[in-house]
């Protein structure tokens, strides 16, 4: 049916109001909407806990992510984005879609950067100090010193403060010629926090050597207890065996010589013990050596040194707690300067070790 004069001319009129609307929403997502930035700049945007959809639309359409608060709400709801929406920072840029963006958002925020550093078995806590700065360029050694002075000058653990296992003796106890954390910050390759502070990293190398020592077997554990052997003695034990040993099969061997010594009530007589006490870091004893009066002098004092000497590996650990049956005393390197050990049961024995090590040359 043909349509009257005055029909056609109120579609018409209703076409070009339709035309106008069009029109008039295209210059509003371009003028109101348009954020007139330049695409493609990286914008680091962080949601707070608890923080809304519409708010988010309302901060990156400020920041010109989004051209549209409004529709990316409309579509950020629609893809039920609130249900997902986690605190973070996330990595965006200006001119994104709503849909890019929301993709984004629902995946959550990427994990924070992480850094890695590696402490290497054998160290005494000055040393360790020294590689944890050489690897934080932000820290340097008084940094970790002062986390360490403040628990001991702390006489218990508390808040902001550097917490030890309860079974631990008190720093505070100790004398000052000796260093109450040696052993206690556990050697190991680590992964931490980029902001991580330096209570933070050595706060994680003594909950890594709780988490080593809890793998210790319990037949082990209740074998130390029969022997008299507290859990610190038996980290002493452990770094006298990692500063004594360098190959593996033998850890077991040596940590058999230091029981067999203790229960026969000898002294131990570990040049090791020695270096540290001397308090320099080589790897010769002299026979003036031997002399030193010291707490760590094991040829001049009965037992064990106060304190562990170095920090000490896992296996090493394992060899204190399951050190072999030996009838085995005495121990000198191998003249061949492989690493090895040469063993003996008898003193006479192991003089004649000795003497072949040196008619050797000796390892220099």
């Amino acid at each position: 049916m043909a349509l009257s004069r005055g029909s056609r001319w109120f579609l018409a009129g209703v076409l070009v109001l339709v035309a106008a609307g069009a029109g008039t929403l295209a210059w509003i997502d371009a003028n109101l909407f348009g954020s007139g930035v330049e695409p493609g700049i990286a914008v680091d945007y962080e949601v707070t806990e608890g923080q809304t959809v519409r708010a988010v639309g309302e901060d990156l359409a400020e920041r010109g992510v989004v051209s549209s608060a409004v529709r990316f709400r409309f579509a950020a709801e629609d893809a039920g984005l609130a249900a997902r929406l986690l605190p973070g920072t996330y990595a965006l840029e200006t001119g994104m879609s709503n849909d890019e963006v929301i993709e984004i958002l629902a995946e959550g925020p990427p994990p924070p950067p992480t850094v890695w550093f590696t402490v290497p078995e054998g160290l005494p806590v000055e040393l360790t100090l020294e590689r944890l700065a050489s690897q934080f360029d932000g820290y340097d050694v008084d940094d970790f010193r002062e986390v360490l002075d403040a628990r001991r000058d702390a006489g218990a653990n508390g808040e902001g403060l550097l917490r030890l296992p309860e079974w631990l003796p008190e720093p505070a106890e100790f004398s000052d010629e000796t260093e109450p954390f040696e052993g206690v910050l556990f050697p190991e390759t680590y992964e931490v926090l980029e902001m991580a502070a330096p209570r933070d990293i050595l706060q994680r190398m003594v909950d890594q050597l709780e988490h080593v020592l809890d793998e210790v077997g319990a037949d082990a554990r209740a074998a130390a207890d029969e022997a008299g052997r507290s859990t610190y003695d038996m980290m002493i034990i452990a770094s006298l065996i990692e500063r004594e040993t360098r190959v593996d099969e033998e850890r077991s061997l040596v940590s058999g010589v230091i029981e067999g010594r203790l229960a026969d009530g000898m002294r131990l007589q570990i040049d090791a013990t020695v270096l540290y006490a001397r308090g320099e870091h080589t790897e010769r004893v002299l026979l003036e050596d031997t002399e030193i009066d010291s707490p760590y002098n094991t040829y001049q004092v009965d037992g064990l040194p106060p304190t562990p000497i170095s920090g000490f590996g896992a296996a090493s650990l394992h060899a204190a707690y399951e050190p072999a049956d030996v009838a085995y005393r005495y121990y000198v390197l191998d003249p061949s300067c492989d690493g090895t050990h040469v063993f003996a049961e008898s003193l006479e024995e192991h003089n004649q070790n000795v003497a072949a090590f040196r008619d050797a040359g000796g390892c220099r």
